[in-house]
């Protein structure tokens, strides 16, 4: 007879996903950790197991969906921690994975995976002369007997142990058919499981062995003396409810016949997957590799042998003049000593003029101002030319203090990478090095490691110096030439030629311009906030009558949960309560101690990552803040910056908009300009919906979010209240960005059920806007991404969330990254418009932040409010509000 095999697909999915770690992943970027475990995984069972039209094979699947457990428990898996985005982006993978190598794929509403191998291991047991369930829940213990038996991973993924009664009975201390009760008796914090409080595995396994199972406990619980009959008596119907948990169910309705699931190999496809992933260890393995693809890859290997990296010196600069002559596209990276341009001193600059060839000059010999003589007549050979870099801002930064201007940029590899996959984290070289081209580069830590005392390069002997920074120049060639298809393939020329490369200088500007922060005026504010910190941290400590530390979770926590004995929202991993921002606004309301511990953090929050931070990072020589613009930080295309995060400085509050105010103009003589989009993001709603409700607004200057509380409070327009304009205005931009109504009714503090009215009433009055959102998404379905009007893309099997979470990412991506889009246009026109007296110091989401002479402010505002509402033609208009002032203060 042949032999069954039950996979639990998803608990050895998410072994293999921590098991194997984070640092995997495909050509375009994606996680393939848990794929790779998995595939090996089923590699092993088909060498050593299964048969070739002989066995049969089931894998099953977990659906996102609520079982009789839920309803049973509201609680059930509510503790677990949500599964990281990196593992759920891979389950499609590992569905497809899965039947590509021939094997039944079954996952089904309503059931858990372990119910429906539960039902096959009991409805199928007769029909086979073994069954193996591939799992590593302990639950599923409590379906082996004469034939069915477990394979349990307890090593990595692939060293699994096979588990009969005898092995059931050493490992838990009790025979296969007990493990229920003892799982109610002891519980299970993975799955929520209670279990009877106090009750641990050795008191559960002697009160089976002395009772046989639950029922029968308590029909004894007379006999039972001390804490544990008290424990017992006290959690009875917590212990019966347990065990209906931990029964699996054995009658799902199975929608398969025993012969869809004999296995019979797999075929082409296979290959086709694993090439996609880059796994090509198991494609060698399975010899699926044809003969011209080994001959290929072998070709690479002998061409990679011959990378030739040359060290340049002044006296032989015409070696690289006469490459510049002949070659129209020119890799260049400096090699520096600081991130922070303004303290990099420039050793070295390297080149690449092809694929497997880099040339090192070196410049660390040289005095500054024989550096500076080089390298602008090394630039002004280069200025015709199509320069290739990876984080081509840095460089064009540095060269720029120097007073060399770099305008040439033609491709970046990191803007590359990061417009065909924006969901991805990674686009360092290192990194991209790995993804595209399997390549692992020299890295800068190991390099320095090799030499004692090494601070940077100018401590390494200058011919590792040449392999170190030839490599740079040459991977970066090959990564440019890797990507540039795909940028062609994917239709994002355009968006790169025109909006990204343009972008990149401006950034490089307003780093370097820097913002000026009024330094006195946060030392009194820390001052002030320190006092309040101070009040109460000491009114905390009179309320729990003991001192502890806020700013440690353990520590409040037991002050909470053990002393005050109040009960948590939701748990942490470890099993305690959490005490997050979310967790004490749901007890806000519960102790006095609350609220004080709200307003220490908030205070504390402020002092440590604003107030008393920026100080420190005042430049010497500037005396400014030079934040980091990041252009691949966001999935949407909008700006983040970093060191410090000037974009997310607190303006919701008062004591928040008082750190704001500590941004003014350095010079006596000048002030501060900003220049915000109003309602952006409504408008390129309108845009691209055409909804004529919309249209009419904005071409008439209406005020929509009156329109809106009208329509969703059914009265007149000027029976329109604050309060009434303040929810249409919350409605406006939840529903931008997909929101349904249980978040609104959050947002809002209202009912679900009004909330979903309060939905309804909108599409009624935008019928096109909702009309938009279906079109959105089956487009999407269909292609396979999602785009803003210029073509910036969001591929959806690189997004990381579940389906409704997808929805809304289908739903806000075109319409905040089409105005992300605008904005970056406006930047690039406006810097091509201002006077060089005028200083674009930040980009904040919908607002641009000029320094400039306040004698020429009608001047420049005439500048950025024409450039900024003429930035694109839409079919309707754009509006650009302006506030000026000494300080930033909206």
């Amino acid at each position: 007879m042949s032999n069954l095999y039950l996979i639990d697909g998803s608990g050895i999915a998410y072994r293999a996903f921590f098991a194997l770690g984070d640092w995997m992943q495909s050509t375009k970027g994606t996680p393939t950790n848990a794929v790779f475990g998995v595939c090996r995984m089923l590699l092993k069972i088909l060498k050593e197991h299964v048969k070739k039209d002989e066995d049969s094979v089931l894998f099953v699947m977990d659906k996102k969906t609520k079982t009789y457990r839920h309803e049973l428990l509201e609680q059930y898996k509510a503790q677990r921690p949500k599964a990281p985005e990196e593992f759920v982006q891979q389950l499609p993978l590992i569905n497809d994975l899965v039947e590509s190598m021939g094997f039944k794929l079954i996952a089904m509403d309503g059931f858990e995976a372990d119910d429906v191998i539960g039902t096959a291991a009991v409805n199928f047991s007769s029909h086979y002369e073994n069954v193996y369930i591939i799992t590593s829940d302990k639950d599923m213990m409590q379906l082996v007997k004469d034939n069915v038996y477990l394979l349990r991973p307890e090593k990595g993924v692939t060293d699994v142990k096979k588990y009969d009664s005898e092995e059931v009975v050493k490992k838990m201390g009790v025979p296969p058919e007990k493990i229920i009760d003892l799982l109610a008796l002891m519980g299970d914090a993975s799955d929520n499981i209670p279990g009877v409080k106090g009750i641990g595995i050795k008191t559960a396994q002697k009160l089976l062995n002395d009772y046989n199972d639950i029922e029968h406990i308590y029909e004894n619980l007379d006999q039972i003396k001390g804490a544990t009959k008290t424990k017992l008596e006290n959690e009875k119907s917590i212990a019966e409810l347990s065990k209906k948990l931990v029964r699996l169910v054995l009658d799902v309705p199975l929608e398969f016949e025993k012969e869809d699931l004999i296995y019979k190999g797999f075929d082409d496809s296979l290959k086709v997957f694993l090439k996609n992933l880059g796994f090509k260890s198991i494609i060698k393995e399975l010899n699926l590799e044809s003969k011209s693809e080994a001959e290929d890859e072998q070709s690479e290997e002998n061409y990679s042998k011959k990378v030739k990296y040359t060290l340049i010196t002044e006296d032989n600069l015409d070696v690289i003049y006469k490459n510049i002559e002949k070659n129209e596209k020119i890799v260049f990276d400096l090699e520096t000593t600081s991130l922070d341009p303004y303290e990099a001193d420039i050793l070295g600059v390297a080149i690449s003029f092809g694929a497997f060839n880099g040339y090192y000059i070196n410049l660390s010999d040289y005095d500054k101002a024989k550096k500076i003589e080089l390298l602008k007549e090394l630039f002004e050979k280069l200025k015709s030319k199509k320069l290739i870099a990876q984080n081509a801002k840095y460089d064009i930064s540095v060269l720029r203090v120097l007073g060399i201007e770099v305008e040439n940029i033609y491709f970046d590899t990191m803007i590359g990478a990061y417009l065909i996959d924006p969901d991805g984290r990674k686009f360092n070289m290192d990194d991209l090095a790995e993804q595209y081209l399997n390549y692992k580069t020299i890295k800068y830590e190991e390099l320095l490691s090799g030499t004692l005392f090494s601070q940077s390069l100018k401590d390494i002997e200058v011919e590792k110096v040449v392999e170190y920074a030839g490599e740079d120049a040459d991977i970066t060639f090959r990564l440019y030439e890797k990507l540039n298809p795909i940028i062609k393939k994917f239709d994002l020329e355009k968006l790169n030629n025109d909006i990204e490369i343009p972008t990149i200088k401006v950034l490089s500007e307003m780093e370097l311009n820097g913002v000026y922060f009024d330094i006195q005026y946060l030392r009194e504010l820390e001052t002030e906030y320190q006092k309040k910190t101070n009040i109460f941290l000491r009114e905390m400590h009179e309320i729990a009558e003991v001192e502890f530390n806020p700013n440690s979770p353990k520590q409040v926590g037991e002050i909470l949960y053990d002393k005050l004995k109040l009960k948590g929202k939701r748990k942490t991993k470890s099993g305690g309560y959490s005490t997050d921002a979310e967790t004490l606004e749901y007890l806000s309301n519960e102790h006095p101690i609350i609220p004080k511990l709200l307003e220490y953090r908030k205070y504390q929050k402020l002092l440590s990552t604003y107030i008393s931070a920026i100080p420190k990072m005042v430049n010497p020589v500037t005396k400014r803040v030079h934040t980091s613009f990041n252009q691949a930080g966001t999935s949407t295309g909008r700006l983040s910056s970093s060191e410090p995060n000037l974009q997310n400085l607190p303006i919701k509050d008062e004591e928040g908009i008082k750190i704001r105010k500590a941004v003014r103009a350095q010079k006596e003589d000048h002030i501060l300009l900003s220049a915000d989009y109003s309602q952006i993001e409504l408008r390129v709603l309108a845009h691209i919906s055409q909804d004529p409700v919309l249209i009419k607004a904005y071409k008439n200057s209406e005020d929509i979010h009156t329109i809106t509380a009208s329509k969703i409070f059914e009265v007149p327009e000027g029976l329109v209240d604050s309060n009434m304009r303040r929810v249409g205005k919350m409605v406006n931009f939840s529903l931008v960005y997909g929101a349904q109504a249980y978040g609104l009714s959050q947002k809002l503090n209202i009912p679900y059920d009004k909330a979903q009215k309060f939905i309804d009433k909108y599409f009624e009055l935008y019928k096109l806007v909702g009309e938009n959102q279906i079109k959105s998404f089956e487009k999407a379905k269909e292609k396979g991404f999602v785009e803003t009007i210029f073509h910036r893309k969001r591929f959806l099997k690189n997004i990381r969330v579940g389906n409704h979470d997808l929805k809304r990412i289908v739903i806000n991506t075109p319409i905040q990254g089409t105005a992300a889009d605008i904005m970056k246009i406006a930047l690039i026109k406006i810097r091509e418009k201002l006077p060089k007296y005028a200083k674009m110091i930040l980009q904040v989401h919908d607002e641009i932040v000029l320094e400039i002479p306040e004698i020429y402010l009608e001047e420049i505002k005439k500048i950025v409010v024409y450039e900024m509402e003429n930035a694109v033609k839409l079919s309707i208009p754009l509006k650009a509000d302006v506030n000026y002032g000494k300080i930033w203060d909206k």
